[in-house]
Parts: structure tokens; C-alpha cells; sequence
């Protein structure tokens, strides 16, 4: 396939998606909505393991809510790929099984398919897949990307005493966080509200231990509810950390010094 009618594959993935809302939220789409996903593929993106790999790759689709239509195109370079398919997450440590072979190998590779249920549309739109191009060196995956909506995320937390990890407490406090990243430029606006409490710190954890907790990763601007900050992450793999549940807002008080309410990130 030459470069102008690769181009225009892309052009018509693009016009397909006039009906593109903003956030990922599949709450606020209409039922016939024609929503544009994006992926990046890389070796660092491999689960359970990473994967020290120079090839990359991209991943460009449209799924019709009302046929439950998915059209998507796949550009890769630096590999030479066996297999190539949509999996979709079905175990806690991201990975799941093949729901969606490629239509075949050579870049680019263009395809439709046919998602069996609005249930299986609903867990494409929230991030439940992915993109993975396996090769004879790396047969469990050399590339890998997960499927997001395109645009601006919303992301959630309702924060507790009972979230704390790794041990709960009783407090009464309660909050909330409320952010948006921008993929493409990794830029994070956030909220977080709080009541009943007195915080000495504030903070966004990304988790790396087996019992749910992480080191600081952003600390918040201020502790007077509300606080409001602007951050940029530093990695798109941090990006993809913050998509898939690695992520925790916690305050910290001086009676729970390891934090007094917290929440997950989703």
C-alpha cells in the first residue's frame, strides 16, 4: 500500500469521528456516538514484563456504539511481527487473552471487526484493551499499547479511612479528587476536596508495591480545601500507569501520619 492511500485511511478513520466526545467517560456518549481510540505501542508498555525493544507503533480506530463497528488501523516500524491482535484485560496484572486477530501483518494493517456485545464496547471505550504485536524473539509480545479514547480523560477519586493501605483506619474524613489529563501533552488539572480533617500533607502516589502502596509522586500545591494544581508527568508510561489504577491520592495528618483518607485513582 503507498503513503497516499495509507493517508487517506487515516482521513477516513478522522471523518468517521465527528461524533467524538471528550472524556472517556461511556456514560456521556450517545448511543449511535462514533468514538475515536488511539494507542501507542512500545516495549516498555509490555505486561507483566517490560520489554527492551527499539521497534514502535501506533494504533488508530473508530467504534460505531450502535453497529458495535470497530475500524482501526496499525503502523508499526523496527519489528517483524508473527502475530498481531486486540486482547482485552481480564487479570490483575493487565494482560488477557485474544479477542480480536489483526486482519494481517504488513504494515499498515487495516482492519474491521465486530465487538460480540455493548458490553464488550463499553470495556473498549474505558481501556479494558489493548494492542499487542508478538515476534519470535518476544512470542507473549514485543509491542504493546493500550486502547484509550481519544482527547482529554476524566479521572476520579473518592477518598476514606477505609482506603488506606496497607492497613484501613476508622476516620470519619472524607474527600474527593477530581483531575483531566491530556495524553498527548501529559499535562494533569486536578481537585481535591476534603472534610473532617486537618491535613500536614497532601500528595498523588503511584503504587509499586505489592500491598497497594507507592512512594510520593506529585505532592500537592497547597492543603486548603480546595486544592487545585496543574502538573506535568513526566513520562507517556507514567500516562498509562495513571490509566490503569497505579495512581493514589492520599492526605496525610498527624494522627495518621501514613496517610488518614485516600483514593484510587480511576
Amino acid at each position: 500500500m503507498n503513503k497516499v492511500s495509507t493517508l487517506l485511511s487515516f482521513a477516513v478513520l478522522i471523518s468517521l469521528s465527528v461524533t467524538l466526545l471528550s472524556c472517556n467517560d461511556h456514560r456521556t456518549f450517545p448511543a449511535d456516538a462514533k468514538i475515536q481510540l488511539v494507542s501507542t505501542l512500545s516495549g516498555a508498555a509490555e505486561k507483566p514484563n517490560s520489554v527492551s525493544s527499539a521497534a514502535s507503533g501506533s494504533f488508530v480506530g473508530v467504534i460505531d456504539r450502535a453497529t458495535r463497528v470497530l475500524s482501526y488501523t496499525v503502523i508499526y516500524s523496527g519489528l517483524t511481527p508473527v502475530a498481531g491482535h486486540l486482547h482485552r484485560v481480564t487479570a490483575a496484572n493487565g494482560t488477557g487473552g485474544v479477542e480480536i486477530p489483526f486482519s494481517g501483518l504488513a504494515s499498515p494493517i487495516i482492519g474491521t471487526a465486530t465487538l460480540a456485545t455493548s458490553t464488550r464496547v463499553d470495556s473498549l471505550i474505558n481501556g479494558f484493551y489493548y494492542a499487542n504485536l508478538h515476534t519470535t524473539a518476544n512470542p507473549g509480545g514485543e509491542i504493546r499499547g493500550n486502547v484509550r479514547v481519544n482527547g482529554p480523560i476524566q479521572l476520579t477519586a473518592t477518598m476514606n479511612g477505609a482506603a488506606e493501605k496497607p492497613t484501613p483506619n476508622a476516620s470519619t474524613a472524607t474527600g474527593a479528587f477530581k483531575g483531566v489529563i491530556d495524553p498527548s501533552t501529559r499535562v494533569l488539572s486536578y481537585t481535591v476536596t476534603y472534610s473532617g480533617l486537618t491535613p500536614t500533607a497532601g500528595h498523588l502516589h503511584r503504587i509499586n508495591a505489592a500491598n497497594g502502596t507507592g512512594p510520593v509522586e506529585i505532592p500537592f500545591p497547597g492543603l486548603a480545601s480546595p486544592i487545585i494544581g496543574t502538573t506535568t508527568l513526566t513520562t507517556a508510561g507514567r500516562v498509562d500507569s495513571l490509566f490503569n489504577g497505579y495512581y493514589y491520592s492520599n492526605l496525610h495528618t498527624t494522627v495518621y501520619p501514613a496517610g488518614e483518607i485516600r483514593g484510587d485513582i480511576k
